[in-house]
């Protein structure tokens, strides 16, 4: 045959007349070849024809009806050596196109291909899983019939057994197409209510393996995540079991992991009411009561959970804390008592709960009116440095609840930060603080400081605050501070924060909350931008004494 040359990845002759050529020779000697190179060689040709410029369905049609589909299926099973890889993922890529514009049940007419997927979705090879599964991913596009034909076949099985695999890329990849085969509420029933499918999927939520047993938790939580209806079709069939009694796993890292689904569960309306009903929160709420120092890494997990759950915006949190008392449960985190005594790492996660549920605005009067915000501002005042950081973080979420914020909302704020204040009329002693953090050598303090002045500049009072003390005005302005690009940026946000929010209350108010010297100076600063620098002359020896 004559052979391709392949610079480039790309054949030289597949142009014109003689590419056409070469390809009509190839498509009659293909299924006789049995040298590797040649083989390789072969295959580029056909790629090529099927991708390339003239690329056509009747291109395609010429390829299906010289070679049989069935054949390339045995191409994939063949030992070529050093060759295998590149001629595997050829013939995958080949298939794909070849493929591409058929369903599902056209392809399983033919028994060798049902038979050829079956070896597909049974190969070790990731890449020609993958081949198999996105065959078996056009069922989601087809009648509810067909999915009830793949159940009834090894197909099915081999699909859900994939997440049992040993190859990570290979499991996801199965339990992808597994999600997808249920991706509305009929064909999950279809799924659960065939008695051989139900009892794979029930199997492997059962496994003594626990990689196994959480990848198909994980899978089973994303369906449920889907409606209430689905998570209640799910419970039904106690296909939800292993995720509640994961909790009180002997194995440290499972239940890790069990809390960690459960935090992305919660954060969907379906899931926050499972954890409601279920008895999860309850079980959770009574590990932080009885458990607190005997697991530090559950513990944090829980934490995080209830991060997520506070900064959801589809779960009632405030009904879901009057119920557990879940801010109570932070407060008790963050200062400890006679059982418990936090460390700096445990802390940190708690301030940042605390930030992500007061940084929805749903909650943020909830949270500024707790009891636990009031331990988290007197926690401020003695936290090292690198808690410190995370303290700012969190309050900054916390002033940034709403990028457009209502009256209500100012109101809610300005009364949560004069608690930060204290009994001062005059300046404001927290500001005093943030500006010393901001100054700081350490460029984490800094930016953590920069980034809580940012969302208070988005507020009346805040601009007032700041604005009050010369030296804040003087540092937000001073560009001969040796600082890193992200502190001047910040600093830039900073300024055009509050002459925006300035403008906004001399047009809707009459308020004036800046000077006209004070605005003045900031908007040359904005205007210039955060990496202005003034223009030097530079004059010579020779000039002055000229």
């Amino acid at each position: 045959m004559p052979a391709a040359t392949t610079t480039n990845d790309q054949s030289t002759t597949t142009n014109g007349g003689s590419g056409v050529a070469q390809l009509d020779h190839i498509l009659t000697t293909f299924t006789t070849l049995t040298d590797p190179l040649a083989i390789n060689d072969a295959l580029l040709v056909i790629e090529y024809s099927l991708q390339g410029p003239q690329a056509t369905a009747q291109t395609t049609q010429k390829v299906l009806s010289s070679i049989p589909l069935g054949y390339f299926f045995t191409v994939l099973q063949q030992d070529y050596g050093y060759d295998t890889e590149q001629t595997i993922d050829r013939t995958c890529h080949i298939l794909e196109l070849l493929l591409k514009d058929q369903a599902y049940s056209t392809l399983i007419q033919d028994e060798f291909m049902v038979v050829a997927l079956s070896q597909a979705l049974d190969s070790p090879s990731p890449r020609v899983r993958a081949l198999g599964l996105s065959q078996v991913d056009k069922i989601s596009e087809e009648d509810l019939p067909v999915l009830r034909t793949l159940l009834m076949s090894p197909v099915f099985k081999a699909v859900v057994g994939g997440i049992g695999s040993g190859s990570i890329s290979i499991a996801e990849r199965s339990k992808k197409t597994l999600l997808k085969l249920c991706d509305t509420q009929e064909r999950l029933e279809a799924v659960i209510n065939n008695t051989e499918a139900f009892t794979q999927i029930k199997d492997l939520t059962n496994s003594r393996d626990s990689i196994v047993q959480l990848r198909m938790i994980e899978a089973l939580t994303e369906l449920a995540s889907k409606s209430s209806e689905t998570t209640a079709l799910l419970e039904t069939k106690s296909l939800l079991d292993s995720l509640k009694s994961g909790l009180t796993s002997t194995d440290i890292l499972t239940r890790f992991n069990i809390l960690e689904i459960l935090a992305e569960f919660g954060t969907t309306l379906s899931g926050s009411e499972f954890l409601d009903h279920s008895g999860v929160l309850a079980r959770i709420g009574q590990v932080v009561e009885n458990e607190a120092s005997q697991d530090s890494l559950g513990l944090n997990a829980i934490v995080k959970l209830y991060g997520k759950l506070g900064a959801a915006e589809q779960v009632d949190f405030v009904s879901l804390d009057m119920k557990y008392q879940i801010l109570g449960q932070l407060e008790r985190l963050l200062v400890g008592d006679d059982e418990y005594e936090p460390d700096e790492s445990s802390k940190v996660e708690v301030m940042s709960a605390i930030g992500l549920i007061g940084g929805n605005v749903q909650n943020v009067e909830w949270v500024s009116q707790s009891q636990c915000s009031e331990e988290f501002i007197v926690a401020l005042q003695s936290l090292p440095r690198d808690a410190r950081v995370a303290w700012y973080h969190s309050l900054a979420q916390i002033l940034a609840c709403s990028p457009d914020p209502s009256q209500e909302t100012e109101r809610i704020i300005s009364e949560f930060y004069t608690r930060l204040d204290g009994d001062s009329h005059l300046q404001s002693p927290f500001v005093t603080r943030l500006l010393t953090s901001a100054k700081s050598q350490s460029q984490e303090l800094a930016m953590s400081a920069l980034s809580v002045m940012i969302p208070l500049a988005h507020y009346a009072f805040g601009v007032q605050k700041l604005a009050t003390q010369r030296d804040v005005l003087t540092f937000l302005m001073d560009r001969n501070a040796e600082q890193s690009h992200s502190e001047k940026v910040a600093k830039h946000e900073v300024i055009v924060a509050m002459l925006t929010t300035a403008e906004e209350a001399k047009s809707s108010s009459g308020a004036d909350l800046l000077t006209a010297d004070q605005v003045s100076r900031l908007d040359l600063h904005r205007r210039q931008g955060p990496f202005y620098q003034r223009a030097t002359a530079t004059v010579s020896i020779q000039d002055i004494t000229a």
